[in-house]
């Protein structure tokens, strides 16, 4: 056995798990290699002194400051978390109102009641449609008389200008009726 196996085998046997051949083998390096006895010695010594010693104790503040650490804290911070828990339910209850009111105003009704909605809706753009038809006819009416009182106008205004100038001529003395 070489120097290292030696060291691996003299830490399974300071924790109990080496073969009792590994065991053997380990006393017979140890007898004659003096380093490796000086640190088996070493190994030995310290576990002892470690299992000796007793294991720490948290002081009784410690303790304290860990138990209040551990303590629920509430989810919510700051004013969310101070409020009553009927103020939740009430705020609960005017949300729902608030949902069910929009719903039944926008929730679609019965079948029935769409259909009489649309051909409602179609009667009403037919009628509108109409209604744009003989307001427009309407207009061409009273467009075409404006023109006809147009040209009648302009038709009397020179028929009343010959008159102007035949009653000018008299005035002055011509006869040239």
């Amino acid at each position: 056995m070489n120097c290292e196996q030696a060291n691996e085998v003299l830490m399974l046997d300071l924790y109990g798990e080496a073969t009792a051949a590994d065991v053997v083998e380990l006393k017979a390096h140890l007898a004659g290699c003096a380093t490796c006895r000086r640190i088996a010695e070493t190994s030995r010594a310290a576990l002892v002194e470690f299992r000796r010693e007793a294991t720490p104790r948290p002081s009784r503040k410690t303790v304290e400051a860990v138990l209040v650490a551990a303590q629920p804290r509430p989810r919510l911070a700051g004013i969310f978390a101070q409020l009553h828990p009927a103020l939740w339910q009430a705020a609960a209850v005017v949300a729902v109102a608030l949902i069910v009111s929009v719903a039944v105003r926008f929730w679609p009704q019965s079948p029935i009641q769409l259909a009489a909605e649309t051909s409602l809706t179609a009667t009403q753009a037919a009628a509108t449609e109409t209604s744009w038809d003989a307001n427009s006819a309407a207009l061409s009416d009273r467009i075409r008389l404006a023109q006809a009182d147009v040209s009648i106008g302009s038709s009397l205004d020179s028929r009343i200008s010959g008159l102007r100038d035949a009653l000018s001529d008299l005035r002055a003395g011509s006869g040239s009726f």
